[in-house]
């Protein structure tokens, strides 16, 4: 139970990642295709496009999954927290996932199958890809770090909370800053899966600058991920601190290790970004993303209490 609940707690993360930022690399990539009169280039976008989509569909069963696993434990906490924003916000999420959904695949069909030939045409389809990645990486950290804070009884709320109580938790320091760390991991996420597409897709004259700048968009958030992980960690309550810095043996051993994977997945980064680009090493750097992100999943419910 507890290995399955880090394992899908990982993987929601992962998909919904890739599910927010992958549209963003879509629509980078629909430009490029476009500058250089590349089919190669459009076909790789329009994967990283369906892929996200994949991603979103595949993150809601693993959420699922997980809430299945949170009741299993007995922990009714989350199942109260979701109640008392059942109708100021959860609702609304889900007609946000839709949202998101049409906006990627109505972008997606437009560029694959409908005619583009004026700029405006292709601002507009691609702006649809742009309400789509924001409405997640909006909604999805804040909504689920708020409901964690209403279930470990961290902020003073009333049930049932209204919207405007919910958007002045949106001020509250871990909100913001574990907000800021999805985004650069979704950054990563996104980047290094593009990177990893083109060096097997692209022909040998596009591979090498295309694959470039994918592996730079998942170097640079990676690296601004050291003062937001900072920050993000003095947030957290007296007892996560503890847990964190020896109160509990495992939870330090699995920080220490973490953070140790982190800085080896930056250096493997940076090689693809700027030095030697190799299916090979992207793979390498895939595992050790994951393998991070695994141990970070480990520490931060070992350190709520919640293993």
């Amino acid at each position: 139970m507890i290995y399955l609940r880090i394992i899908t707690l990982s993987l929601h993360l992962i998909l919904m990642n890739l599910a927010s930022v992958g549209p963003l690399l879509s629509i980078w990539l629909d430009a490029r295709s476009c500058r250089q009169d590349s089919e190669e280039i459009a076909s790789v976008g329009r994967t990283i496009g369906w892929w996200s989509v994949l991603a979103l569909l595949l993150g809601m069963v693993m959420g699922l999954i997980q809430g299945v696993l949170v009741w299993l434990q007995g922990n009714d906490a989350y199942f109260q927290a979701i109640e008392s924003i059942w109708d100021s916000k959860i609702i609304f999420g889900f007609w946000e996932i839709a949202f998101s959904l049409v906006c990627t695949i109505g972008y997606l069909v437009w560029w694959r199958y409908g005619k583009r030939p004026k700029r405006w045409q292709r601002f507009l389809s691609r702006f649809l890809a742009i309400l789509a990645a924001t409405n997640l990486l909006y909604h999805f950290p804040t909504l689920f770090t708020i409901l964690g804070l209403v279930a470990r009884g961290e902020v003073d709320v009333e049930s049932p909370i209204d919207s405007g109580e919910f958007r002045s938790l949106l001020l509250h320091g871990e909100v913001i800053w574990f907000t800021l760390h999805f985004w650069f991991a979704s950054f990563a996420v996104s980047g290094l899966v593009t990177g990893m597409l083109c060096l097997r897709k692209l022909p040998e004259n596009q591979r090498e600058p295309t694959a470039a700048v994918a592996f730079t968009i998942a170097v640079v958030p990676t690296l601004l991920q050291i003062p937001v992980g900072f920050v993000l960690t003095t947030t957290l309550n007296s007892a996560q601190q503890s847990r964190l810095m020896g109160g509990d043996s495992l939870c330090t051993a699995m920080f220490a290790l973490s953070i140790g994977l982190a800085f080896w997945l930056m250096h493997q980064l940076a090689g693809l970004a700027f030095f030697d680009r190799s299916t090979r090493k992207a793979n390498m750097a895939m595992m050790t993303l994951a393998g991070t992100i695994v141990l970070m999943t480990a520490t931060m419910l070992l350190s709520r209490g919640e293993l």
